[in-house]
């Protein structure tokens, strides 16, 4: 049996493991066709570091195994999140284990909803494996 935790990083934690996490945070961002045009990994660094995105790991046998940048955001005067990044291995075994308490924690922080900008393909992960209850299509025009 694999021994599993999560930890909330603090920021200095975020940077002594950043070496580690940063192939899951690009591995995130170029998979979403999306989060890729507007959002790498060393955007994720800076904004962990300065507290403005919590990102939580998962670990395997004391390692990495998966990660998840959340930003908090404000819209018509609610207070949300928005899943800025989720990548690594065995996340299904993660979610099992913990995505009640990260759904918890964010309640905790009077957060009402949690936003996930991905595409169709990715769209249908978060709305049949972790929850999620409405989606909408998300449409750009590059000028």
């Amino acid at each position: 049996m694999t021994d599993m935790s999560i930890e909330m990083l603090t920021p200095e934690r975020v940077t002594e493991l950043w070496p580690v996490l940063e192939p899951y945070f690009d591995a995130a961002c170029e998979g979403n066709e999306i989060a890729k045009d507007e959002l790498d990994a060393k955007d994720i660094y800076v904004l962990a570091v300065t507290g403005l995105v919590a990102v939580f790991v998962g670990f395997e046998s004391g390692e990495p195994a998966c990660v998840m940048g959340i930003q908090f955001n404000t819209t018509n005067g609610r207070k949300g999140a928005d899943v800025m990044a989720l990548a690594g291995r065995g996340l299904m075994r993660f979610k099992a284990a913990y995505w009640q308490v990260i759904l918890d924690w964010l309640r905790a922080n009077d957060v009402e909803f949690l936003d996930a900008y991905a595409p169709e393909r990715l769209a249908k992960i978060y709305l049949n494996r972790f929850g999620f209850d409405k989606s909408c299509a998300y449409v750009r025009m590059s000028l």
